[in-house]
This record gives structure tokens, C-alpha cells and sequence, in this order.
């Protein structure tokens, strides 16, 4: 993606173009993995996306042998606990980071999509992925956990029965059984993940306001697990807001005279 180059350091790269941004892993040697520096990057990308006018970001990576093979673990081995620990609570910041977004976020998914890179995935609002992808959570494998969000995000996505299977048992998924199961929504062929997924955020950001997105997903996160009725008084402020503004004024007029 050209367009103005917002941030790149550790391997981490954002890339704006209008009301688009790109947010790409560049560790290819690694497998796109994530050390520490990389998952401080990705947090100081979201700082930045926060408060850009972007109305879609499409996450991506590098090379097709994986879209994020989750943390490093040939640098996690050499970590002394206190980094260790530090690791853990990076990626927890960091997910969370890339799941609360006020734009729309896409993945493009290519290859192993594994451990802390679903969960990765699992952080945003739609998963474009080739149908060579492989998707899982191998933590118990290797003595870990998945702590990055899996627990909260994978049972929603998929029900909690596939999720433990996926978890406990270290089951890897095809990308035709993660579309089956609502864990992707678009498969493309090999190498055109990246290329499906600009697509759609472009035509995506030619009739959305990132305004728009970001009270919707206000409502969401908000809404999820708070009671009812609070949620339908927040969704009425929320619309208030949002009418009040020239651009959904436009909007409407617009479609009205359509």
C-alpha cells in the first residue's frame, strides 16, 4: 500500500492513504512472529490510528508463509522472567489495542495463522484469508497459554465447544472449517488475501465516515456485556451524536435522494 508512512519500527509498519490505513507485520524471517519491541509498535500504532481520521485499517504481514505465528518464541527464550512477564502483558495491551479501534479493521490472513497471530486475527472486525491458511492455538504444546484474548474472543467467534477443542487438544483448522465455523468470512486464493482485503477496505471507506465507525463501535464494546437498557440509553446518545454531525446529514440527503 503507498501513501504516507505514519509509523515503522520493529519490524511494525503503518502506512495512511486517505481515510485507509495498512498496519503490517515485516518479520518474515520469523515467521511474523512478535518480540517485545514489535508488540510496543503495534501499541503505538493503535495511539496513532486512535486519533487519525481513518475510517478502515487492513492488517497484514509480510511474505505468504504466515499472516503472525504469534510471540517470538526464539527471543522469548532468551527473556529473563521479568521480560517474560513483560511479554505477556504486551500482548494482552497490544490485542486489546488492535480490538478496540475506532475504524474498521480487516485481516489478510496468508499462511499459519497461529497462537498469538489468531488471536491477533480474533481483534478484528473481519478475516480475509487465503484457502492455503491454517489457523490454531498451539500454546499447550510448548508449556504456554493463550493469553492475548483467545479465551475471551475464540468462543464468541466460534462457540465455546470448538474453542476448548481448539485450546486443550491444540487442533489446527482449515480455512474452509474456519469459514464453516464463522472464524473467517472471506476466502480467496493463495497470495490475494492482502490484495481481497484492500479491496474491500477501499470500497468500504468510499461511502463510510469514520465517524460513524467509531460510535458503532463504541456501541459494541460497550454494549457486549452491560444491561439492556443501559445499552439502548447508550445507543440513543450515541445516535444523537452522530445525527447531529453535517456528514450524516449529507449522508442521509444523499441516499434520500437516491
Amino acid at each position: 500500500m503507498t501513501g504516507e508512512t505514519l509509523l515503522h519500527e520493529a519490524g511494525i509498519r503503518l502506512v495512511k492513504d486517505g481515510s485507509i490505513a495498512e498496519l503490517s507485520i515485516e518479520r518474515d524471517a520469523r515467521r511474523n512472529s512478535l518480540d517485545n519491541p514489535a508488540l510496543e509498535a503495534i501499541i503505538s500504532a493503535a495511539r496513532i490510528l486512535t486519533r487519525s481520521e481513518v475510517a478502515v485499517c487492513v492488517l497484514s504481514s509480510e511474505g505468504e508463509r504466515a499472516f503472525c505465528a504469534g510471540s517470538d518464541l526464539k527471543a522469548l527464550v532468551d527473556y529473563s522472567l521479568a521480560d517474560k512477564v513483560l511479554h505477556t502483558r504486551l500482548f494482552q495491551q497490544a490485542m486489546t489495542a488492535v480490538d478496540e479501534l475506532p475504524c474498521a479493521t480487516i485481516a489478510a490472513i496468508e499462511g499459519f495463522c497461529l497462537g498469538g497471530g489468531l488471536e491477533l486475527a480474533l481483534g478484528c472486525d473481519l478475516r480475509v484469508s487465503s484457502s492455503a491458511a491454517v489457523f490454531g492455538f498451539p500454546e499447550i504444546t510448548v508449556g504456554a497459554l493463550p493469553t492475548g484474548g483467545a479465551t475471551l474472543r475464540a468462543p464468541r467467534a466460534i462457540g465455546m465447544a470448538r474453542a476448548r477443542e481448539m485450546m486443550i487438544f491444540a487442533e489446527r483448522m482449515s480455512a474452509d472449517e474456519a469459514k464453516g465455523y464463522g472464524l473467517i468470512s472471506q476466502i480467496c486464493e493463495p497470495s490475494r488475501a492482502k490484495t481481497t482485503a484492500r479491496m474491500r477496505a477501499s470500497d468500504f471507506a468510499k461511502t463510510i465516515e469514520p465517524a460513524s465507525v467509531r460510535l458503532m463501535k463504541t456501541l459494541l464494546h460497550n454494549g457486549f456485556a452491560t444491561p439492556e437498557r443501559a445499552t439502548a440509553d447508550l445507543a440513543v446518545l450515541a445516535d444523537q451524536i452522530l445525527l447531529a454531525s453535517e456528514t450524516s446529514q449529507a449522508a442521509m440527503d444523499h441516499a434520500a435522494k437516491g
